[in-house]
């Protein structure tokens, strides 16, 4: 026979175990508490994010489109649900959330944690979070939008769920934050500006993603943007140019190829890239002369860059 008590003894046991293990270990929060990063203050919120409360199981919905009316773009979870809200899974994927903010010519740009997210914060600019809310091995996602934050109380404000104005510990927040990876998206206008704690890199993968989801004019605009922030880099250049020739505006990718060369002048891909587009526009010596370069350029597209010489020459009127 089951001692009952002795049951309910071990019962209370492994729930403050479990308790202890769940609040134990915040070494953000304590960083971020005890030694902030210079220049971040104390405390911060950005009080004009809009609220939508939550329907069952529409969080994702409700958390993006808070983020992308404060972005300027008018929307409701009910619109955005038909989209980004999966049925069968009673829920929405992080990758419906980054393509829902891709085809409405929006950047989604990843967060890498804590600080740079309460420096996004602090800049003005709302953080969509996933937090998992129950354990590891029992998940509770849920989407909410990290709107401040307060180190000297040691607390997170949140758009979430159907209360406007959260209040969460932070060593929670971190807890429930850190069971998704971290994963959170902060979003950008293709103009600009460029969030401050975001890398080229990041930038322009967020820029790619507006190509594949059909919103060419948006990416090219975002291309320049990041040429205008990294204004030594000439792959922005680049990628603005691709998207030109794929839209068959050979004048416009030429002049931002030359552009991109007068950055780097040796760049490899730049210099292929003109060599066709020069081809395309049968200014024959000049293409078969930056293919020559691209070639002496090396690199991984050196391979590409002798195709590209063999084809002009090939296709060059009045050779044999």
């Amino acid at each position: 026979m089951v001692n009952l008590r002795r049951l309910q003894s071990a019962f209370v046991l492994l729930l403050t175990v479990a308790g202890v293990s769940g609040c134990a270990g915040t070494p953000v929060t304590q960083d971020l508490i005890r030694s902030p990063p210079s220049g971040l203050p104390r405390t911060a919120e950005v009080g004009t994010v809009p609220f939508y409360p939550q329907t069952e199981n529409h969080c994702g919905p409700a958390a993006l489109a808070t983020v992308l009316n404060f972005s300027g773009l008018k929307t409701t979870p009910e619109t955005l649900s038909k989209s980004v809200y999966t049925p069968g899974r009673q829920g929405t994927l992080q990758t419906e959330i980054v393509t829902g903010v891709q085809r409405r010519g929006r950047l989604a740009l990843p967060v890498a944690g804590m600080k740079d997210a309460f420096r996004e914060v602090a800049n003005g600019r709302p953080i969509l979070v996933l937090q998992n809310l129950g354990l590891d091995f029992a998940p509770q996602w849920h989407y909410a939008v990290l709107v401040g934050y307060d180190l000297n109380d040691e607390h997170v404000v949140l758009r979430s769920g159907k209360t406007r104005r959260l209040i969460e510990d932070m060593g929670t927040f971190e807890h429930t934050w850190r069971r998704s990876g971290f994963w959170g998206v902060s979003l950008a206008r293709p103009e600009g500006p460029v969030p401050e704690t975001v890398s080229m890199s990041s930038w322009l993968r967020a820029a790619l993603g507006l190509e594949r989801a059909g919103r060419p004019a948006d990416a090219v605009t975002a291309y320049w943007t990041a040429a205008d922030r990294w204004h030594r880099a000439a792959t922005p250049l680049v990628l603005a140019a691709n998207v030109m020739i794929g839209q068959d505006d050979l004048d416009a990718a030429e002049r931002t190829l030359r552009a991109a060369l007068r950055r780097d002048e040796d760049n490899a891909v730049a210099l292929n890239n003109l060599a066709n587009v020069l081809m395309l526009r049968e200014k024959w010596s000049e293409a078969e002369s930056v293919a020559r370069a691209a070639v002496d350029a090396g690199g991984r597209t050196s391979q590409a860059a002798a195709e590209t010489l063999s084809t002009i020459r090939k296709a060059r009127p009045g050779r044999p």
